[in-house]
């Protein structure tokens, strides 16, 4: 289900143009955690995604930081979380958990 985080990554690379800004250099090795900030390394560890690839945890990066974008711009609201949650419950493996821990390290001032 973690492949899909990635693919949607490369998509909206690929479909949204120009350069991307990543959270960290893309690698397709473990390790790269000494060069993330230790934002997203809170991140990663919550939720879980402290031990896959380099493309997967940048590709989760961007997500989280597209959900607080998402809650920015609509209002928060435990609604608003509970729809981040539910519109990824079939691709991120524990959904719920993911938009936590993208708040708590990107936008904390979003709590529900």
């Amino acid at each position: 289900m973690r492949t899909f985080v990635t693919a949607l990554a490369a998509t909206t690379l690929l479909l949204g143009g120009g350069p991307v800004a990543l959270a960290a250099p893309q690698s397709n090795i473990v390790g790269t955690a000494g060069q993330r900030s230790a934002a997203d390394r809170q991140f990663l560890r919550d939720s879980h995604y402290d031990e896959e690839t380099g493309a997967v945890q940048d590709a989760a990066i961007k997500l989280a930081h597209t959900q607080c974008d998402y809650l920015k711009a609509v209002g928060n609201s435990p609604s608003e979380h509970i729809y981040l949650a539910e519109s990824a419950s079939e691709t991120i493996e524990f959904p719920y958990l993911f938009v936590y821990a993208a708040v708590a390290a990107y936008c904390p001032e979003n709590r529900a």
